[in-house]
């Protein structure tokens, strides 16, 4: 142990000091040295005291009529570690740190309603039918409407032949019922696919349209 250590003092010192005190011939400076820990109570809570004061002790003993062995005499005790002091906190410091926190704070704060904000403006409802938005996905209400007619135009066009064939070839031939289905579903196809190919020419005319401006 270095000459700073210092070990726990216990009864078993004590009463080694108590024996050594009583000696004639001790040395004035290891007397006084050893004064504070004489009236100590022997209940192992005294002061720490440092190694070399033991190592004088035990030579003391050593020379005297009671002999013991360093380790016998300190048996039960243990190196002393002073308690850690912690520094006080600087107010300044403290506050600082506290106000850059609220900062913080205040800054994810502001980015999280930032960030709702622009999720809720995203949504279906706000993106359909912005005409002059500067997504290319956006379709404007004019065009939603174009398609809908169209395909109700579709519909009934459908509609409207396979009715006039299966009433007209009756009145026309008097033919079955079968004979009247087969007339309608022939007459629906046709006008169906005539339907089809116009509706094709005008999306591609809509498309290339479409691409020019962007």
């Amino acid at each position: 142990l270095s000459k700073m250590a210092a070990v726990v003092c216990t009864d078993r010192i004590l009463e080694a000091i108590k024996t050594v005190s009583l000696q004639t011939d001790l040395p004035s400076d290891l007397q006084k040295e050893l004064g504070g820990y004489k009236d100590s109570p022997a209940s192992g809570k005294c002061a720490p005291i440092p190694f070399q004061t033991v190592k004088k002790l035990h030579g003391r003993l050593q020379d005297g009529e009671k002999k013991q062995y360093l380790h016998e005499l300190l048996e039960g005790s243990d190196v002393y570690f002073p308690p850690l002091e912690t520094p006080p906190r600087n107010p300044e410091l403290v506050a600082r740190l506290e106000r850059l926190r609220r900062e913080q704070e205040n800054r994810q704060y502001a980015q999280m309603t930032r960030d709702m904000g622009k999720r809720s403006q995203q949504g279906a409802l706000s993106d359909f039918g912005s005409e002059d938005g500067d997504d290319d996905d956006n379709v404007s209400p004019k065009e939603v409407k174009t398609y809908l007619l169209a395909l109700i135009n579709f519909m009934v066009s459908v509609a409207a032949a396979f009715t006039f064939g299966y009433v007209g070839s009756e009145y026309a031939f008097g033919a079955s019922v079968t004979l009247r289905v087969m007339t309608g579903i022939i007459l629906a196809t046709m006008v169906a696919m005539a339907d089809i190919y116009f509706m094709a020419k005008v999306v591609e005319e809509e498309v290339a349209k479409h691409e020019k401006q962007h």
